[in-house]
């Protein structure tokens, strides 16, 4: 496990599932996935790599391969499977369930948290047999409401309390609408962590708000990484 997820809020036992990540300076998400799989072999038959398109659409995958127009991805630990997801700015929710095995990973950006990408995930682990008391939920980096700043016709589709109004402007904070469309969901306040990093202001990050189409992306996997 790498030694930034221990300090930074993670709730989930990686004991029992592993999370990785890593920052690259590849601004195509797919590029950059198959490099990272090309150093480490280990993972190279086994990742299952949506195409991210910032829609709501979440699938329940039980191979490895390429899934089209998905930013989510489920499973479970009976796979062989360790699952991919690509962010720079936008919000990675990274789920799991300990009784069932149940667990994914979801890119959720204002349009994704707009449509509650993160429920349509919850509802598929619910579906599979985990319950909602039992579900843990950590929101990775991402871009701060002080440096998120949307038009009007953006926070249309959020609540109040998760946007204010500044220099004619809306900063928006999207961690806040997923964790309140969490609590929705039944997922248990206690249940649910949050990264303090924020990817505009820390330069160790890639950040698109900040960078531009050119910038890197955070890479996440999970999954048992001894299987």
């Amino acid at each position: 496990m790498d030694t930034w997820l221990e300090r930074d809020n993670l709730n989930i036992d990686t004991a029992q599932i592993g999370l990785f990540y890593a920052c690259t300076d590849k601004s195509n998400p797919i590029e950059t996935e198959i490099d990272f799989l090309i150093n480490n072999n280990k993972f190279q038959s086994n990742v299952a790599i949506p195409i991210q398109k910032h829609t709501n659409n979440v699938i329940f995958v039980e191979s490895p391969g390429y899934y089209n127009s998905c930013d989510g991805l489920v499973s479970n630990l009976e796979f062989p499977l360790i699952l991919s997801l690509s962010v720079a700015d936008c919000v990675p929710i990274c789920i799991y369930d300990s009784v069932t095995n149940n667990y994914g990973l979801i890119h959720s950006g204002w349009r994704g948290t707009a449509e509650k990408i993160s429920n349509e995930a919850i509802k598929i682990m619910i579906d599979r047999g985990s319950k909602a008391q039992n579900i843990k939920v950590y929101l990775g980096p991402s871009i701060s409401q002080k440096k998120y700043e949307v038009d009007e016709d953006v926070i249309l589709f959020f609540s109040d309390k998760n946007y204010k109004f500044h220099e004619k402007k809306f900063l928006l904070d999207i961690k806040s609408q997923i964790k309140d469309d969490l609590l929705n969901m039944g997922i248990e306040n206690k249940n649910i962590s949050s990264s303090s990093v924020c990817t505009y202001s820390n330069l160790d990050f890639p950040s698109y708000r900040r960078d531009g189409v050119g910038v890197g992306r955070i890479i996440f996997l999970m999954g048992d990484f001894n299987g």
